[in-house]
């Protein structure tokens, strides 16, 4: 799978939430179907993540590189899938860190 084009598609096609808060609260809500992590992701940021025990895949680069694959003209540590759309993102779930 190309994560790249996954990461856009799901964003055009899909529901995320971009950054921790927004990830934090649709987990709160169990919304969220997969969390995508930067590989420097803050380690408090994602123990939290870990307790709501929704499958976790770690973006290979940093929170720079993962925002701009996603098309953002920011830094992303993290983002939540709420609905893939059109897009195979939610196949990474076999590819769970």
């Amino acid at each position: 799978m190309d994560i790249k084009r996954a990461l856009r598609n799901v964003r055009d096609t899909g529901k995320v939430t971009v950054g921790f808060n927004m990830t934090l609260k649709k987990l709160k809500r169990k919304e969220v179907k997969l969390v995508i992590v930067s590989s420097n992701c803050p380690e408090g940021d994602l123990d939290k993540i870990k307790s709501f025990k929704v499958p976790i895949y770690t973006f290979k680069g940093t929170n720079v590189e993962f925002g701009a694959s996603s098309g953002k003209p920011f830094s992303i540590s993290t983002m939540g899938i709420v609905d893939a759309g059109k897009s195979d993102i939610l196949a990474l779930k076999g590819e769970v860190s």
